[in-house]
C-alpha cells in the first residue's frame, strides 16, 4: 500500500492527475477514513476545477483531522475560486489560529490586497511579519499596503531592501514602479517595469505602466508601441483603449484616436465614455459633421453618477448648473483618498496673531496663460504690509511671465516635482490662513490636496468656472451677476461677492500703432472676430455667424486658428452647408500685446456658448475696446460675459437665447454708427480705469479680511 501511495504521489507531483486519481481512489477503498488520501483527492479535483467533489473530499478529510493545515488552506483556496471570499477568509483565519500556517497568512493577505481592503491589510501584514519576518511574499504585500495607505516613504524603504527576485507578484513590481514615478526616479521605474515584462510579456498592467513612463518622458513611439501590444492581447480592454485614445489626444494626433473610440462604441464597452472622447476629439479638431446629433445622444445618456469626462470638458457641452454640481461632486468623490495625508495634515492649532495675514495661491498657470494675464497685477498691488503672499507653482516653466509673479510675492515655490506628502508638509509649515486654488479641475492642478487641512480657509477662484463639487472648499469668489442668489443651490461652496465683477483685469495703453493690413485684415469691410479656442466653438454658434456672413457681403469672420487640419475641417463643413468660407480669415497666434492691438481692429467681438470667453472677453472689452455680443445661460461658464458687460452697464449687448443672439449681431452689422458709440463708450471707460486694479485689489483684500475676521478664532474643523 505504501508503494502504491508513493507512486500516486509522484504522479500527482509530476502533473499526471488522472493516473494519480485512479490510484488514490483504489487506495481509499481499502482505507476509507484516511485523511491524507481524502485531502489529496480533494486537491486533484480542485486542480481539475471540480469544486463540488473537491469540497466533499476536503470536508471528509477534515472530519477525521480537524486541524490539518493543508486541508484548511485548500478549503480557503477553493472558496476563493468560487468567489465566496468571506468563507475563504474564515478558513484561512482558522488555519492561522490553529496552526500559524504561513500559506494561510499569505493567502488572506492576497485577498485583502485584491479587494482593496488596504487599512485592514496593513494591520494584518504587520501581524503576519511578526510571525514570519523573512517571508518575501508577506514583505512584498506589506510594501503594497503601505503604498496604498499613503505611507510612500516606508513602502519605498521595503522595496529598496527587496531583491528583484523577491518581488513575487506583478502588483509588487507595479507598485514599486509607482513609487519611483512619484519621486521622479523614472529610469529606475522603467527598469522595474522592464523586469516585470521580461518575466511576463503579456502583463497588461506592466505594458500600460511602461507606456505611462514613456509618455512622461515624451517618447510617443515607445508609449504607443506598448499600448498597441496591450490591445492586441485584449482587444476590448477598457483601460488599454482609454489610454491609447488619451495618448493620441495629448500628442494632438486626434484622427488616430477615432478608430478606437468607434471600436469600443460599437462593441458596447463603456460606450458613453468613448462617445464623450469622440465628441471632444471632434470639437478639438473642428470636425462638426454629425456633431449636433452626437452631442444630443451624449447629453441624453450622460450620467452624473458615473462621470465619463472631467468637469472642465463637460462645460463645453452642458449648461445645466444643477447637473454640473451633481456631476462634479461625484467626480470629486471618485478621486482616491490618502489616509496618511489626512493624518499629517490634521492641524489643530493655527497661529492666531500673525503680523500679516498669510495667503497661498496655487496654480499651474504662472506662465503665458490666460489666468496669468488676468491675475498678474493682483500680486503687484497686494498690500504687503498687511498680507504675506505665497505662490505655489504646480507647473515649472521658466519665462518672463513667471518672473513677474516671483518678484511680487513674499515666497515662491515650485511644487510640481514634489510628492503629495512633501507638498502637504511644506504648506503646513507655512501656517496659511488662506489657500486659494486658481486651477480647480483644469490641467496641472493640485486640487486634490485641498481635500486635506492645508490652511484654515480654502477658496475656489478664477481658474475653474464652477463649483469644485466638495465642501472641502469653504468659499467660491464670484459676483451677483455670475452667481445670483437663486443659483447658490448649484454650488457646494459658500458664495462670496466682489462688488462689481469677480474677474481681475488691468486696462493698459498700447505702444503699437499697427493697422488692419499689418495683420492681414481687409481695410474695408466689417470684421466679426472670435479668438476663443476651437473647442469652445460649437456648430450651432458657428452656423449663426456664417448666416450673418451669408446675409452681408462685406462682413468677414476672423478666427485665431492656424492648424491646417482644423481649417480644412471648417472649410468642409462650410461647403456642406453652403456657407461663404472665403470670408473667414484664419490668423496665427502672436504675443499678447500685439494680439490686443489686432483685436482692436475688429468691429464686433463674438462670444461662445455654453462656455463663454473669459480672458478673451475682458481683452476685447477693456483692452481692445471692441463691443462684444454675449449669449448667457445658467452655469458659471456661460455667465462670464454677462458679469463683465453688466459691470460696465452694457447689458444691451447681452442675449439669453440663440435667436436673440443672431438678431443682435445682425442689428449691429446694419447699425454701424450705433456700434461706434458703444466703442467710444468702451474707450472712455478704459481711459478712466487705467488704475482699476488698485481698487479691485483693495476690494479683494477687504473680502478676505472680512472672512478672516469671522474665523480667526476658529480651528480648521470649525470652518464649514
Amino acid at each position: 500500500m505504501k508503494q502504491d501511495f508513493d507512486r500516486a504521489l509522484a504522479l500527482h507531483r509530476s502533473g499526471q492527475l488522472d493516473k494519480a486519481k485512479i490510484i488514490y481512489l483504489n487506495l481509499l477503498k481499502k482505507d476509507q477514513n484516511n485523511p491524507s488520501l481524502l485531502q489529496l483527492l480533494g486537491t486533484i479535483y480542485l486542480q481539475n476545477k471540480d469544486y463540488e467533489l473537491s469540497e466533499k473530499y476536503f470536508l471528509q478529510s477534515l472530519s477525521y483531522d480537524p486541524k490539518n493545515p493543508g486541508t484548511l488552506n485548500n478549503l480557503g483556496i477553493l472558496k476563493k475560486r468560487t468567489n465566496n471570499l468571506e468563507k475563504s477568509i474564515e478558513y484561512f483565519e482558522i488555519n492561522i489560529k490553529k496552526n500559524n500556517f504561513l500559506n494561510s497568512w499569505v493567502n488572506k493577505s492576497n485577498i485583502l490586497l485584491e479587494t482593496d481592503k488596504n487599512n485592514e491589510g496593513l494591520e494584518f501584514s504587520r501581524k503576519a511579519l511578526e510571525k514570519y519576518p523573512k517571508d518575501r511574499k508577506l514583505r512584498s504585500n506589506y510594501a503594497i499596503f503601505l503604498f496604498k495607505c499613503g505611507f510612500q516613504k516606508e513602502s519605498l524603504q521595503i522595496y529598496e531592501k527587496l531583491d528583484f527576485e523577491e518581488l513575487h507578484s506583478p502588483d509588487s513590481y507595479f507598485n514599486y514602479s509607482n513609487l519611483l514615478i512619484q519621486i521622479n526616479n523614472l529610469p529606475k521605474a522603467l527598469d522595474v517595469i522592464n523586469k516585470l515584462i521580461l518575466l511576463d510579456p503579456k502583463n497588461l498592467n506592466g505594458l500600460r505602466q511602461r507606456h505611462y513612463i514613456n509618455k512622461i518622458l515624451f517618447d510617443f513611439k515607445k508609449s504607443e508601441e506598448d499600448l498597441l501590444k496591450a490591445i492586441k492581447i485584449d482587444k476590448f480592454n477598457f483601460l488599454s483603449n482609454k489610454m491609447i485614445v488619451e495618448l493620441y489626444i495629448d500628442f494632438k494626433k486626434h484622427k488616430m484616436a477615432l478608430p478606437y473610440c468607434n471600436l469600443m462604441i460599437q462593441a458596447g464597452v463603456e460606450k458613453d465614455f468613448f462617445l464623450s472622447k469622440k465628441i471632444l476629439i471632434k470639437i478639438y479638431t473642428g470636425d462638426w459633421k454629425d456633431l449636433k446629433k452626437e452631442i444630443q445622444i451624449f447629453d441624453k445618456n450622460l450620467s452624473a453618477e458615473n462621470p465619463s469626462i472631467n468637469p472642465l470638458s463637460l462645460k463645453y457641452l452642458n449648461d445645466d448648473a444643477s447637473f454640473q454640481k451633481e456631476f462634479t461632486a461625484n467626480y470629486w468623490n471618485l478621486r482616491p483618498k490618502n489616509n496618511y495625508l489626512s493624518k499629517i495634515s490634521s492641524i489643530k492649532e493655527y497661529e492666531k496673531n500673525h503680523a500679516r495675514i498669510k495667503i497661498g495661491y496655487f496654480s499651474g498657470d504662472f506662465t503665458n496663460h490666460a489666468v496669468f494675464h488676468l491675475i498678474q497685477d493682483l500680486f503687484v498691488n497686494h498690500d504687503k504690509s498687511r498680507f504675506e503672499i505665497f505662490a505655489y507653482s504646480t507647473l515649472f516653466k521658466q519665462d518672463s511671465y513667471r518672473h513677474k509673479i516671483v518678484s511680487n510675492v513674499d515666497k515662491f515655490f515650485d511644487i510640481d516635482k514634489l510628492s503629495d506628502e512633501e507638498i502637504v508638509k511644506l504648506v503646513n509649515s507655512h501656517n496659511l490662513d488662506f489657500a486659494i486654488d486658481l486651477s480647480g479641475h483644469t490641467v496641472y492642478n493640485k486640487s486634490h490636496l485641498f481635500e486635506y487641512n492645508i490652511s484654515k480657509i480654502k477658496i475656489n477662484y478664477l481658474g475653474f468656472p464652477g463649483t469644485m463639487g466638495t465642501k472641502k472648499y469653504n468659499y467660491l469668489i464670484a459676483d451677483k451677476n455670475i452667481i445670483p442668489k437663486s443659483h447658490f443651490k448649484y454650488y457646494t461652496e459658500r458664495i462670496i461677492y466682489m462688488p462689481e465683477t469677480y474677474q481681475p483685469f488691468t486696462p493698459k495703453q498700447f505702444n503699437i500703432k499697427n493697422t488692419r493690413s499689418d495683420y492681414g485684415l481687409p481695410e474695408n469691410g466689417f470684421i466679426l472676430g472670435c479668438f476663443s479656442r476651437i473647442e469652445k466653438i460649437l456648430p450651432n454658434i458657428f452656423d449663426i455667424w456664417m448666416n450673418v456672413l451669408n446675409k452681408n457681403s462685406d462682413v468677414y469672420l476672423a478666427l485665431c486658428i492656424s492648424d491646417e487640419e482644423i481649417i480644412n475641417n471648417i472649410k468642409n463643413y462650410c461647403r456642406e452647408n453652403n456657407f461663404h468660407f472665403k470670408r473667414i480669415i484664419f490668423l496665427k497666434s502672436i504675443n499678447h500685446e500685439e494680439n490686443l492691438v489686432r483685436i482692436s481692429n475688429f468691429d464686433l467681438y463674438l462670444d461662445t456658448y455654453p462656455y463663454n470667453g473669459h480672458t478673451g472677453i475682458s481683452d476685447s472689452l477693456f483692452q481692445s475696446c471692441v463691443p462684444t455680443i454675449s449669449l448667457t445661460g445658467n452655469s458659471f461658464a456661460s455667465r462670464v460675459s454677462y458679469s463683465l458687460l453688466s459691470s460696465i452697464k452694457l447689458q444691451k449687448l447681452v442675449t439669453f437665447n440663440e435667436k436673440d443672439y443672431a438678431e443682435k449681431i445682425l442689428y449691429y452689422c446694419s447699425n454701424r454708427e450705433e456700434l461706434k458709440k458703444v466703442k467710444k463708450y468702451l474707450m472712455e471707460y478704459k481711459q478712466n480705469n487705467l488704475n482699476r486694479m488698485s481698487k479691485f485689489t483693495l476690494d479683494f483684500e477687504k473680502l478676505l479680511n472680512s472672512i478672516y475676521s469671522k474665523t480667526k478664532n476658529l480651528q480648521q474643523d470649525d470652518v464649514k
